[in-house]
């Protein structure tokens, strides 16, 4: 039998959810500067025909504790476009 290894990237600066949680508020420019960063690997993906599906604050993590460096995480239900196929499938909380 034959066994298969996932091997990660370790990014120990935590989650975006955690800093908002921990931090309350944000400057202007921190929250320009995330967003930014946010929307740059957005249309990165979109560029390559990727759809996250999942984007939310605890799937961005910090690269460092103390850098202001995101990298956006969890592609586990992203999905290839294909303009001639619908994306009916609901993700998250529907209220």
């Amino acid at each position: 039998m034959q066994s298969f290894y996932i091997i990660t990237e370790l990014i120990p600066g935590g989650e975006l959810f955690s800093k908002l949680a921990k931090r309350k508020t944000f400057t202007e420019y921190d929250a320009a500067n995330i967003l930014r960063q946010i929307f740059s690997a957005v249309v990165y993906c979109h560029k390559r025909s990727i759809v996250h599906r999942d984007l939310k604050p605890e799937n961005i993590l910090f690269n460092t504790v103390d850098s202001d460096k995101i990298k956006v995480i969890d592609f586990g239900t992203s999905k290839i476009f294909d303009i001639h196929s619908k994306m009916d499938q609901k993700f998250g909380i529907v209220i």
